[in-house]
């Protein structure tokens, strides 16, 4: 893998000032900016296919926003775990101690006990699905961006073995990607505005390692 080229080949496009500006700008407006995800899958899937300038073209934009709309009810799948999990805390802390007060003080002190101790517990199990799901959900979006299949985010056995397929790639892509997320930070620097246009700069950089990461999978998983 080609990590230093993941970093630089945007700059490598003729018209990279243009893309990503333009993909800055719409990664600021919500609903519309799930065209910028598309635009990220499809820059993947051109990694993939081993194009020499993988950024796309903006006039496909109705294409790109489908793409990202269904990324984004992937995401939704993934997430939902820890949401249901966000609930059950949330219901427990409101009617336990809501019956208690209606029982006696005893009472309401066991069962506030008994809230705190399984809120821990929830809080524990949410943060555990979080990680996985930050590590899992990469590899989802990587198989939907060769298969443009909304059915590839529920899948999970199938991106499960993308990932054990050649799991050191994948860690060395997630630690890219996280990276050039870190790094897109200092936006910052530029003002605030600067900060949309390096964090669209690093889902492309995401797009790229990604799409190498699955060239060193040909012909040992399938989409």
């Amino acid at each position: 893998m080609d990590i230093g080229k993941s970093f630089t080949y945007v700059f490598e496009d003729p018209n990279w000032i243009m893309k990503v500006l333009i993909g800055g700008v719409v990664s600021a407006i919500p609903i519309v900016n799930f065209a910028a995800l598309g635009y990220m899958v499809t820059t993947l899937k051109n990694v993939a296919d081993g194009q020499p300038q993988p950024l796309p073209e903006w006039s496909n934009f109705g294409d790109h926003f489908m793409k990202g709309l269904y990324v984004f009810v992937g995401a939704l799948i993934y997430v939902s775990p820890i949401i249901l999990l966000y609930c059950c805390m949330f219901a427990i802390s409101a009617v336990l101690p809501a019956a208690g007060g209606a029982a006696g003080r005893d009472a309401a002190n066991a069962l506030g006990t008994l809230a705190g101790l399984l809120g821990l517990c929830l809080s524990c199990l949410i943060f555990i699905v979080a990680i996985a799901v930050a590590v899992l959900f990469p590899a989802a979006l990587v198989r939907f961006a060769m298969s443009n299949q909304l059915s590839t985010f529920w899948d999970f056995r199938g991106t499960f073995d993308l990932v054990r397929a050649n799991l050191t790639n994948y860690i060395i892509a997630l630690l890219i990607a996280w990276i050039a997320g870190f790094v897109a930070g200092f936006g910052v620097i530029l003002c605030v505005i600067g900060v949309i246009f390096t964090s669209f700069w690093a889902q492309l950089v995401g797009a790229h390692v990604f799409g190498q990461f699955w060239q060193t999978n040909k012909g040992v998983v399938t989409a």
